[in-house]
C-alpha cells in the first residue's frame, strides 16, 4: 500500500471536517437574519491543489453582508473549544487576524459513512466572541495541549475548558459546584462537577432548560446560541475600509462589495488595481467586484493576470472567475482549459471552474479532454460535468452517441450517476460495440436510476447489454467488491 495514502486521507478528513463546520454555521447563520458569504476562499469545500501551492490572505472563514460581523469556524471531531496557536511565531498566534468583535462558532460531527468526505452535524453550533476568549487566555483560564507526535506540526492548541450534555435533557439543578441533568429519552442524569483545580466553569445553561446532546451547559467563556444580525451597515462601511492598513480588511471590503454590489465605490476599487503596490489577491478582489458589474477594466485585469509569470496567481484568477457566473468567465476558463501548452494543473483548475456554468458549451469543452493523456485533467472534467449533468442529461446522451470513441468514457461515468438516462435513445440507431460496452456500464453501475420497467425493456430491446449490466449488478452488489488484500 502506498505510504503517504493515509496521511492523504486523514488531511482530506481535516479539510471535510471544516469544510462541513464553515457550511453548517452559514445555514445557522441564515436562519438567524445574516447574510453569509464565504470569506476565506475554498473555506467552504474540500478541494486540494497538490502542486500549486496557493498561500492566501489570513482572514476569518464568513462574512456577513449586512452587518460586517466575521466568523471564524471550526468543526470538531471531538467537541471542546480550542484553537491551535505558536508560542514562537505571533502570525500563527489562535488570535492572529481576528478582530475583538469577530465570532467563533464550534460544531461537533460524526462521519456519515465510511468516506472522509461526509459528516453529519452532532451538536448545536456553539458561537464565542474573540474578545471573551482573550480576556479568559489572559486570566489563564485555559489549558495548553502540546503536540502528539511530529504529524501534527510544531503548533500547540489551547483550550478553553467545557462541560458537554451526553443525551437530550432538562437542566434540573445548578449551583456552585454543579449541574445536573435529567435526560429526556431514557432513564438517567448526569452530574457535571463545575469546580476545577484553579478556577471554575461557569453554567451556559438554565435550570428547567432542555438542553441537546452534545451541548456545551458549562465553560470558561460565554456560549451564544443565537447571536442576532443587528445593526445594517452601508456600501460605505466597506468602501472606507478598502484603504484600511490591514491587507485582511482591503481583501475583504472588495469580496463584500462584489458580492452586495455598489453604487459609488467603483473609483475606490479602481484605485485598488491600479496600486502597483496593493497585494495581487485584493487586486483580484477588486477586479472580480468590478467585472460582476460588466467593467471593462475588471474584466482586462482578470484576463491578463491569467498570464501571470506566477502559477498560484494563474490559479486563484481561475478559481476567481468561477465565482463570476457570466459567459466572458466561461469562455476564460474554456480558453486555459483548451490550451495545451499550459501548465496541468491550471489547466485542471480550468476544468474544475467551468462546473459553476450549466451550459451545453461548458459541457462540450470538458468532454473534449476525455482523450487527452493527463488524468488529473480528466478527473477534473469528470467531476465538473457531473455538477452541471442533471438540466443535461438529454445533450449528454446525444453527445454520448455522437462524440469520438475516446471521449465516451468520462460521459459514461457522468450518465451512470444520474437519474433520468434514457437506455432506449441510447441504444436507438444501431449503436456501435463500443457505445453497447458503455450502455452496459451506464445500466450496471446506475442501477438504483432505473425503473423496473426501464430494465426489462433494455433486456427485451438487447440481451447482450442487459447481460452485461447484469455481470456488473453482481459484481457491484457483493461483498468481495471492495475486499482489499491487505
Amino acid at each position: 500500500p502506498n505510504n503517504n495514502f493515509k496521511s492523504d486521507e486523514s488531511f482530506l478528513e481535516k479539510l471535510a471536517v471544516g469544510a462541513a463546520g464553515v457550511n453548517a454555521t452559514m445555514y445557522s447563520l441564515v436562519n438567524l437574519g445574516y447574510l453569509p458569504i464565504e470569506l476565506e476562499r475554498g473555506s467552504s469545500g474540500y478541494k486540494i491543489w497538490k502542486k500549486i501551492k496557493i498561500k492566501r490572505v489570513r482572514v476569518p472563514d464568513i462574512l456577513c453582508l449586512r452587518s460586517g460581523v466575521r466568523f471564524e469556524c471550526r468543526g470538531k471531531t471531538k467537541l471542546e473549544i480550542s484553537m491551535s496557536h505558536s508560542l514562537k511565531d505571533p502570525n500563527r498566534a489562535w488570535d492572529a487576524g481576528l478582530r475583538a468583535d469577530d465570532l467563533v462558532s464550534f460544531v461537533l460531527f460524526e462521519k456519515a459513512d465510511n468516506t472522509p468526505v461526509n459528516w453529519i452535524v452532532a451538536s448545536p453550533v456553539h458561537f464565542i466572541r474573540v474578545e471573551d476568549m482573550r480576556e479568559a487566555f489572559k486570566q489563564g483560564l485555559i489549558r495548553i495541549s502540546k503536540p502528539k507526535g511530529v504529524e501534527e506540526g510544531s503548533e500547540i492548541r489551547v483550550i478553553w475548558p467545557c462541560t458537554i450534555a451526553k443525551e437530550d435533557s432538562i437542566v434540573s439543578e445548578i449551583n456552585e459546584k454543579n449541574i445536573k441533568l435529567t435526560y429526556v429519552n431514557k432513564p438517567g442524569q448526569q452530574r457535571c462537577i463545575l469546580t476545577r483545580k484553579s478556577f471554575s466553569l461557569v453554567a451556559q445553561c438554565k435550570t428547567g432548560q432542555h438542553v441537546k446532546k452534545n451541548q456545551i451547559i458549562a465553560s470558561t467563556v460565554p456560549v451564544l446560541f443565537e447571536p442576532r444580525c443587528r445593526n445594517e451597515v452601508g456600501e460605505d462601511f466597506f468602501r472606507e475600509r478598502l484603504t484600511s492598513v490591514s491587507l485582511s480588511e482591503r481583501y475583504a471590503s472588495a469580496k463584500a462589495l462584489r458580492f452586495r454590489g455598489y453604487n459609488n465605490s467603483f473609483k475606490a476599487l479602481y484605485d485598488r488595481i491600479v496600486d502597483p503596490e496593493e497585494d495581487i489577491y485584493v487586486q483580484l478582489e477588486a477586479s472580480a467586484a468590478l467585472a460582476a458589474q460588466n467593467d471593462k477594466n475588471g474584466w482586462d485585469f482578470l484576463s491578463n493576470s491569467l498570464n501571470s509569470p506566477y502559477l498560484t496567481v494563474q490559479l486563484e484568477t481561475v478559481i476567481v472567475l468561477s465565482e463570476i457566473l457570466d459567459t466572458k468567465s466561461e469562455s476564460l476558463l474554456i480558453k486555459v482549459l483548451t490550451d495545451a501548452d499550459r501548465e496541468s494543473e491550471i489547466r485542471a483548475g480550468a476544468a474544475w471552474g467551468l462546473g459553476n456554468f450549466k451550459s451545453q458549451k461548458a459541457a462540450n469543452s470538458l468532454i473534449n479532454t476525455f482523450n487527452l493523456s493527463n488524468k488529473e485533467i480528466k478527473v477534473e472534467a469528470a467531476r465538473a460535468l457531473l455538477k452541471i449533468a442533471p438540466p443535461l442529461v438529454h445533450f449528454l446522451e446525444d453527445s454520448l452517441k455522437k462524440t469520438d470513441v475516446k471521449n465516451r468514457d468520462g460521459i459514461a461515468w457522468t450518465l451512470a450517476r444520474l437519474d433520468g438516462p434514457d437506455l432506449l435513445n441510447l441504444l436507438n440507431g444501431n449503436p456501435d460495440h463500443n457505445l453497447r460496452r458503455w450502455i452496459s456500464y451506464i445500466a450496471g453501475y446506475g442501477k438504483d436510476h432505473f425503473t423496473e420497467e426501464q430494465i426489462s425493456k433494455l433486456c427485451k430491446n438487447d440481451p447482450e447489454v442487459y447481460f452485461a449490466a447484469s455481470v456488473l449488478w453482481q459484481v457491484l452488489s457483493s461483498w468481495i467488491y471492495e475486499l482489499g488484500e491487505y
